[in-house]
C-alpha cells in the first residue's frame, strides 16, 4: 500500500481551498497508478469550525476521494484543534458539530468514538483526537494538544489485540508528540526573522501534553506514526526508532499556511519499501 499524508489545509484561510484543490489535481493523477493508495489527512481541515466552511470543505474531500464511477481513495482524517474552533479556544459543540459533519472521513462505518480503527489491505490505521483532553480557555491556551487518560488507555488495549499482531500499524493525530523546532535555526538574514526566532524558541518545544505516556504505549508496537500542527514537516525517524517506530513524519502544512516556500508539498509512503518520497506542487 502507498499513504498519502497531507495535513493543515486550513480552508478558510486565504487561498487555502484553491491551493489545496490544485493538490488534489496532483493526488488524483498520481494515485492512477495501479496498486491500493490511501490518503491520511492528520488535522486542521479548516482553519476555523464555522458553518459556512463545511461545505467547501466536503466538496474538497470528494474531490479527493474521487467521482462515482472512477477510482475511489479512501480518505482518513484526524481533528486538528483549528477543526473544534480556533487556534487558541476549542469549543464542545463546534467539536460535536465538526465531528458529526466529517464523520464517513473520521469514523467511516466504525462507532463515533476514538481511537478509530480501521484495516484496510493488511493495514490497520489508528485514529486518535489529540484535542479530546483541551478543552476549556486555560487548557487549551497554547494548543499543545492532549489526548487524556481514557483514551491512552483504550489505546493501550487496542494494541494488545491479537488480530493486529501481523499487520502494519498506522498511527495518526494531529498534535506532535516530538520536541523540536525547526530544522535549521534562524538567522538575522531570513525573512521575518523575528517571528521564525519565536518559532525556534516557543511553538516548536509546545509538545503533546501527554506524549510521553503515548511514546510509552507506542514502544516497540507500531510501524508508523503520522502527524501534523508544526507546519514544519520534518522527518522524525531517528527520534522515533528510540522507541522502536520505525517511521514518525510530521506533514507540515499541505496547502504552505504561513509558510515562505514557492511551493507545497506531500509525502507519499510505501508500506511494503519502506520508501518515502516527497512530491511537490507549485504555488
Amino acid at each position: 500500500m502507498k499513504i498519502i499524508h497531507i495535513s493543515d489545509t486550513h480552508i478558510g484561510s486565504a487561498d487555502a481551498a484553491d491551493r489545496f484543490s490544485n493538490v488534489i489535481s496532483d493526488i488524483r493523477n498520481l494515485t492512477d497508478d495501479d496498486g491500493q493508495w490511501l490518503v491520511v489527512h492528520t488535522g486542521d481541515l479548516l482553519d476555523r469550525e464555522a458553518v459556512q466552511e463545511h461545505q467547501p470543505a466536503l466538496d474538497l474531500l470528494s474531490a479527493l476521494k474521487g467521482e462515482p464511477g472512477r477510482r475511489q481513495l479512501p480518505v482518513l482524517l484526524a481533528p486538528g484543534n483549528h477543526d473544534y474552533g480556533r487556534s487558541w479556544h476549542i469549543d464542545r459543540d463546534r467539536a460535536q458539530a465538526f465531528r458529526d459533519t466529517f464523520s464517513s472521513y473520521i469514523f467511516g462505518d466504525q462507532p463515533a468514538q476514538f481511537p478509530v480503527l480501521r484495516i484496510i489491505d493488511q493495514c490497520a490505521f489508528i485514529g486518535l483526537d489529540s484535542s479530546a483532553a483541551e478543552f476549556g480557555v486555560i487548557k487549551g491556551l497554547f494548543a499543545e494538544g492532549e489526548l487524556g487518560q481514557d483514551q491512552l488507555g483504550k489505546l493501550n488495549r487496542l494494541l494488545d489485540e491479537p488480530g493486529l499482531g501481523n499487520l502494519y500499524k498506522v498511527v495518526y493525530l494531529h498534535h506532535h508528540p516530538f520536541i523540536d523546532s525547526y530544522a535549521i535555526r534562524p538567522d538575522v538574514g531570513d525573512k521575518h526573522f523575528i517571528s521564525k526566532l519565536y518559532s525556534w524558541y516557543g511553538r516548536g518545544r509546545l509538545r503533546l501534553k501527554d506524549a510521553n505516556s503515548l511514546l510509552q504505549i507506542l514502544r516497540d508496537r507500531v510501524d508508523l506514526l503520522l502527524f501534523g500542527h508544526k507546519h514544519y514537516g520534518l522527518d522524525h525517524r531517528f527520534e522515533a526508532q528510540r522507541y522502536g517506530i520505525t517511521m514518525a513524519l510530521d506533514a507540515s502544512s499541505s496547502t504552505a499556511v504561513g509558510m515562505d516556500t514557492d511551493r507545497m508539498r506531500y509525502r507519499v509512503i510505501d508500506t511494503v519499501t519502506g520508501k518515502v518520497s516527497v512530491r511537490t506542487v507549485r504555488l
